[in-house]
């Protein structure tokens, strides 16, 4: 089935720039958790995205550091994804294992080329459903992996096909194209893996036994072998409120009276009754700085203002307000409702829920799927011990 992937480079630093045009034409880069570039504007140069902060602004010291703003690039997000759904039913957002991954999206075409005329009438109407300031760039293929690496060599506001030989299309693309960490990638370009071909032509036994799991994965896309299918997107629900100051706060006295005025008002709306949030985001603009930002994690999935204002109080200890706030905005996120909590009265099926829990709110924590995984058999009965078991994500 042909496979449409609908591309927005650099998502975060366009909704930067789109939020805050004084960004424009500056060079920036996003910080993100763990001290790590989320995203950079295209004026910074030698920089990517994983690489770690201090190693990027040694590389660009007039490079203004911006707190990455998850919930709002999410929003972002939603809104392209909401956006395709009106063309077709089945679309997905890439994986978030991988920051740069937010801003790819995959369309099933399925259907549509009859509906507009052919495949690249299809690919038309996906690119004409994104907003114009985000220069978004389709690519179509048979696989996802070879419509993403399509997608990154057309222009912004065109659309490209995969030739029928998917294999030698990628034999000189480079590996940094692949969906695996930084960390990974250095270790390609040390074993002297440059491009795609590079990996393709070394064969899966000596890419699992060095990378595991993973390595045989990317040397499955980087042969052009991709047979993952799409899988609809649902979009994360979000309660957000917002106020402006009377007078800029500049203490932290007004910052958290702000905080339960709002959290009062989350909680007291409909949609949240019989609820419990995971995160908590809080963002303010600055008086001539970029905003302020604080995320915050709990621990419990919790669903009272009181508790929440106690975690967040607790969480807020020690902080220090860059300069005076002139609005406040708060974020709740990673709904779920009672089953999430309550244990089940079966043993096995409450570890079930319990596990399940705990998987959903380290994906929080982290923003990312959480590095828990389980031992598989795959050869057994070979001579070379990393070939008979593989590492596999725990999905409970």
């Amino acid at each position: 089935m042909k496979i449409a992937c609908v591309l927005v480079t650099h998502l975060a630093v366009k909704a930067e720039r789109r939020r805050y045009p004084v960004l424009r034409g500056k060079a920036f880069i996003v910080v993100g958790p763990g001290q790590i570039v989320r995203d950079s504007s295209p004026e910074v140069e030698g920089v990517v995205t994983g690489m770690p902060v201090r190693e990027a602004s040694a590389r660009c010291r007039d490079a203004i550091a911006v707190q990455a703003d998850e919930s709002y690039y999410r929003r972002v997000f939603d809104s392209l994804a909401v956006a395709l759904s009106r063309r077709s039913p089945s679309v997905e957002q890439a994986s978030t294992n991988v920051p740069s991954t937010l801003g790819t999206l995959y369309v099933g075409l399925s259907g549509l080329g009859r509906l507009y005329g052919g495949d690249a009438a299809a690919a038309a109407a996906l690119l004409h459903a994104v907003p114009y300031d985000l220069e978004a760039r389709v690519g179509v293929a048979d696989g996802k992996f070879p419509a993403y690496v399509a997608a990154t060599m057309t222009g912004p506001g065109r659309t490209s096909r995969v030739p029928d030989d998917t294999a030698s299309f990628l034999r000189a693309q480079t590996v940094d194209l692949l969906p695996i960490t930084w960390d990974a990638k250095v270790r390609l370009h040390r074993f002297g893996l440059h491009v795609l071909g590079d990996v393709a032509a070394l064969g899966p036994g000596p890419m699992q036994a060095q990378f595991g799991s993973d390595g045989r994965a990317a040397w499955e896309l980087a042969s052009g072998i991709d047979a993952r299918v799409v899988v609809p997107y649902r979009a994360d629900e979000e309660i957000v409120e917002e106020l402006t100051f009377p007078a800029p706060a500049a203490s932290m006295n007004t910052l958290l009276l702000g905080t339960d005025l709002l959290l009062g008002r989350a909680f007291a709306r409909p949609g949240l009754r019989g609820k419990y949030a995971r995160t908590a985001s809080l963002q303010g603009a600055v008086i001539g700085r970029t905003p302020w930002t604080k995320s915050v994690a709990f621990k419990d999935a919790l669903g009272s203002r009181d508790r929440a204002m106690t975690a967040l109080k607790g969480a807020l200890a020690g902080t220090a307000l860059p300069g005076a706030l002139e609005d406040l905005r708060l974020t709740l996120s990673g709904l779920t409702g009672e089953s999430g909590i309550q244990s089940s009265l079966f043993a096995d099926v409450r570890k079930q829920e319990q596990l399940r829990e705990t998987m959903r709110q380290l994906a929080q924590r982290l923003r990312a799927r959480p590095p828990v995984y389980r031992v598989r058999e795959v050869e057994p009965w070979s001579r070379i011990p990393e070939r008979r078991q593989a590492l596999v994500h725990f999905d409970p």
